[in-house]
């Protein structure tokens, strides 16, 4: 593979990943290792730009760490309520409250700032 400085489209990153699978058994030091280094950060920037991976939203965070602990739906009733709540709450139709984010943390031992909606931007309007 020719000298690649920026991964430009989706053939350039094909033959990217295929040069990669070829070098992955590389020895540190050589000159194919530093090859597989640059085009695994020339993939990495290319898919950071045209694959983006959105932020985990607090219902996902919860459901994530909720499957991570072997725990159910019903075992956060305590926390948030009720069955309704609980639900409105992972489909993403209700935002996790201060309190609700406090037991929840103690539960499923989740920092409470991931829990609670990220503030909107402030305007500069003063």
């Amino acid at each position: 593979m020719p000298k690649v400085t920026e991964i430009q489209n989706e053939a350039e990153l094909d033959a990217a990943l295929e040069r990669i699978g070829v070098l992955l058994r590389s020895k540190e030091g050589t000159p194919e290792f530093e090859e597989l280094q640059t085009l695994t950060e020339l993939v990495i920037a290319y898919e950071a730009i045209h694959y983006p991976i959105p932020a985990p939203t607090p219902a996902g965070i919860v459901q994530g760490r909720m499957d991570a602990l072997g725990l159910f739906e019903d075992d956060l009733i305590p926390c948030l309520g009720s069955r309704e709540a609980v639900d409105a709450v992972l489909a993403g139709r209700y935002e996790i409250t201060p309190p609700m984010a406090e037991a929840l943390s103690q539960l499923l031992r989740i920092d409470v700032a991931d829990l609670l909606p990220t503030p909107a931007p402030m305007s500069g309007t003063d």
